[in-house]
């Protein structure tokens, strides 16, 4: 069968198994992946999906329905995709736009919570791991007993004050965080959002933590304006208000740009915004939102003091589910909110999720005959330990399905203890084993005893559902359709020698799994290594023949004189932006020397519009070498040794 002939019967395949053509609203692709959003989703054939000759994963997120294909041949599968089934082409952005409107409300909410948190999730965890270092340092009785290491060492009580403010600076001005990211999300002036969450924390109003006291004690200041009696309190530690407000801020900003002549926009426009917005928060809106963040606090609250054990077994036990979807990040607001009210037992039952998530992908390596799976499982496992569980959840656990329900029973019966033992975080931190130095001292060992418990007990039940004959049956087929994908695989360069493949790039040097997306960090599409660039340059590694280049020119492949096929894909989700803020220097088909500059990009204005330029290098053509390795991790320069080749 030829290359073109494959493509049709994958396209004809494709079509059909994912429900024909009346069940699609609309189809794009990327540089690696066909992008769908289907009418129904539950009429598609995924196992059948991923039999598929050309197919190398699939998995839906955000409304679309992605099927992973690889660099270089999706575009040759979607052209006829679309032909095939008489479907108008469209662009990223629209159906990026179609999966939004076909979201249910639920769905638009989760992913609204996770644009606007996302972005915050490493300022937030680099302040709850300081924070949780300073609880390490004066914790009474944790090295020295009797004392914290600060009173045994005074020399150390400076160092642990200067920590305790850079770990509180992120909290205590969190409505700037939240009002910048959110104002940004709703299509606002992100500064003007900025400046709405200052006014929120402004000094000048009551600390939001000494409210309960002055209501006491009647001592609330107020403005008086009009008749009209504000209260002049502040919004620390609350996260819906800011939310609110910053949805108010970028639909008047809208509304006064359409409105004012565009002579005095500038000036007018930021001014009534700002004035317009604050008001309406202090007199309405922010009183409601706070009173509604706190009912939601209160019913978690409620339902760990209530319901105790069992409360915590059912929320470990569905917390991989959410995380599956993306809507446990639509619990960071509730447990900023129970950091604020004194602790939150989020991180905890986080915690044991991940990790029990690990101690069941460790078990799959060890219980899988497939060596590819067994080199993803072997990284991702460790990797989930310490709080990415992404690779590990989306890379093995859920393609061999028992490794999942395995860590959703050890999830369980760990957050099932820690709740028992009444484990409470003070500071948010990265959901894994180095977690537990964001609890308080004396919780420290409950917390490890409850991920311990978590890792064994998602390892002993995908050993022991890895042996019960429907699950044996099912790792069985996942290994015998591997075996088939790779005795059917085209395009084999077999290597005459070793060879080494140089960076690409000026930057830090990072393994795949650190790439902040599921299908590159599983190494889905192949092995490599990836450059989170210092300089907007990419040039060719090695000499040989551009075999592709995408017109959003965000990605680009290279076929090497020895046969490699490299993928170096600038960013990740960046096919979004259409080819704004990228270059190409070279054509498809164009002969390149070492060296040679390939595309040159705007680092700056790339993550302004909140994508990461984490650049990953990948060996498309994978199965054809032995082994894959990376040469270096931290700084690299720009075509120094990155990636050794090894021959079958």
């Amino acid at each position: 069968m030829t290359k073109e002939e494959r493509y049709q019967a994958s396209a004809e395949e494709l079509l059909r198994l994912v429900g024909g053509r009346e069940n699609i609203i609309s189809a794009a692709h990327c540089a690696t992946r066909l992008r769908l959003v289907l009418k129904d989703e539950e009429k598609a054939d995924v196992d059948g999906i991923l039999k598929v000759d050309l197919v190398k994963g699939q998995f839906a997120n955000g409304g679309q329905f992605q099927i992973i294909i690889g660099s270089g041949t999706v575009n040759e599968v979607y052209k006829r995709f679309i032909e095939t089934g008489g479907i108008a082409e469209a662009t990223k952005s629209e159906v990026k736009q179609a999966a939004v409107q076909k979201m249910n409300p639920l769905q638009r909410l989760v992913k609204t919570l996770s644009d606007v948190f996302v972005p915050l999730i490493p300022a937030l965890v680099a302040s709850g791991l300081m924070m949780g270092l300073n609880n390490v340092l004066t914790a009474n009785g944790l090295f020295v007993p009797g004392q914290s290491l600060v009173e045994a060492y005074p020399a150390l009580s400076d160092i642990a004050a200067m920590i305790n403010t850079f770990a509180s600076a992120a909290y205590a001005f969190l409505p700037i965080l939240i009002g910048f990211s959110a104002t940004k999300m709703f299509g606002g002036n992100p500064y003007l959002g900025a400046v709405i969450g200052m006014i929120m924390v402004s000094g000048d109003l009551l600390n939001a933590y000494a409210y309960g006291t002055a209501v006491t004690e009647g001592t609330i200041p107020v403005w008086n304006i009009l008749g009209i009696t504000i209260e002049k309190v502040g919004y620390q530690g609350t996260v819906l208000p800011v939310l609110a407000a910053s949805y108010i801020l970028s639909f008047v900003e809208k509304k006064l740009h359409k409105y004012i002549p565009e002579i005095l926009d500038n000036l007018l426009t930021p001014l009534l915004t700002v004035m317009i917005t604050g008001f309406v928060t202090f007199t309405v809106v922010g009183g409601i939102m706070r009173t509604a963040g706190d009912m939601l606090t209160n019913s978690f609250v409620w339902m760990h003091d209530t319901l105790g054990i069992v409360g915590g077994m059912v929320l470990g036990f569905l917390y991989s589910p959410l995380t599956m979807t993306g809507m446990h990040h639509s619990l960071l607001p509730v447990d900023i909110q129970m950091v604020a009210a004194g602790g939150s037992f989020l991180l905890a039952i986080a915690s044991c999720n991940n990790v029990a998530q690990g101690g069941a992908t460790l078990c799959a390596m060890l219980r899988t005959k497939d060596k590819k799976l067994k080199s993803v499982a072997a990284t991702s496992g460790v990797s989930a330990m310490l709080g990415i569980t992404e690779p590990a959840m989306f890379g093995v656990n859920l393609k061999l399905k028992y490794p999942f329900y395995g860590a959703m029973v050890g999830s369980a019966l760990g957050g099932g203890y820690v709740t028992m033992t009444n484990v409470l975080n003070t500071a948010p931190g990265t959901a894994g084993v180095v977690g537990f130095v964001c609890v308080p001292a004396s919780s420290m060992l409950n917390f490890l005893i409850g991920a311990l418990i978590s890792i064994a007990a998602g390892f002993i039940f995908t050993y022991i559902m890895s042996n019960m004959k429907k699950f044996n049956k099912e790792l069985e087929k996942k290994e015998v359709s591997a075996e088939e994908k790779a005795d059917t695989s085209m395009g084999v360069f077999p290597a005459a020698e070793k060879n080494v493949i140089c960076s690409p790039l000026t930057g830090t040097a990072i393994p795949m799994s650190e790439v902040p997306d599921d299908t590159f960090a599983a190494e889905v599409l192949g092995k490599g290594m990836a450059v989170i660039p210092s300089e907007g340059k990419v040039t060719a590694p090695c000499a040989g023949e551009i075999s592709t280049l995408f017109d959003t020119k965000h990605a680009i492949g290279l076929t090497t004189e020895e046969g490699a096929e490299l993928l170096i894909h600038v960013g990740v989700n960046t096919v979004e932006l259409e080819g704004k803020y990228y270059e190409a220097h070279v054509a498809q088909g164009d002969q390149v020397k070492p060296g040679q500059l390939l595309l040159t990009f705007d680092i700056q204005k790339i993550q302004e519009a909140g994508y990461p330029v984490t650049t990953p290098v990948i060996i498309a053509n994978t199965d054809d070498y032995k082994s894959v390795e990376g040469l270096k991790s931290g700084e690299v320069h720009c075509m120094e040794p990155l990636i050794k080749l090894e021959e079958a």
